[in-house]
């Protein structure tokens, strides 16, 4: 077992905290407690995670040196994702955890991706399970901007 300690510092940019500090204090080990603390230092809202890790590989969380979701987004989406990372780094906030814990980056950047206009098809996203949807699908879903198309993926898939 190991303790990391990490601090992050709120990006008025992401309207939100960075997740790359903490992916890589998580990389290759699994997260078996975490203790956070909120509070601000010269005006500026910081968040610090203290991280018991156990040493199994890590389940779904994305390598240092992947690209960040935000970029991989065609220039209309953009806007909807910093929507939706304020909206769940408001709703994590409210709800006591991680923002993470609700949606991470890679699934808000599926959901500008897809348009989902039903929880239904939230549920078809990968990595989206049933109590988010029954959490927050309906929010989310609400989010989606009218006209705005589904883009075409790999997989076939779509809204």
């Amino acid at each position: 077992m190991r303790v990391k300690i990490v601090t992050l510092t709120f990006d008025e940019r992401l309207a939100g905290f960075p997740e790359e500090p903490l992916r890589r204090a998580v990389t290759g080990a699994e997260v078996l407690e975490v203790s956070e603390h909120f509070y601000e230092y010269a005006g500026v809202p910081r968040l610090t995670l203290v991280l018991r890790l156990g040493e199994e590989a890590g389940r779904g969380i994305r390598r240092p040196g992947g690209p960040d979701p935000y970029q991989t987004l065609p220039d209309d989406r953009k806007g909807l994702y910093v929507e939706l990372r304020k909206w769940r780094n408001e709703r994590a906030e409210a709800d006591g955890v991680p923002p993470f814990v609700i949606l991470r980056n890679e699934l808000i950047a599926e959901i500008c991706r897809r348009v989902p206009r039903t929880v239904a098809a939230m549920r078809e996203i990968s990595g989206i399970g049933e109590k988010t949807c029954a959490r927050y699908g309906t929010q989310i879903v609400g989010l989606m901007p009218e006209g705005l198309k589904p883009l075409a993926s790999a997989d076939g898939g779509g809204e």
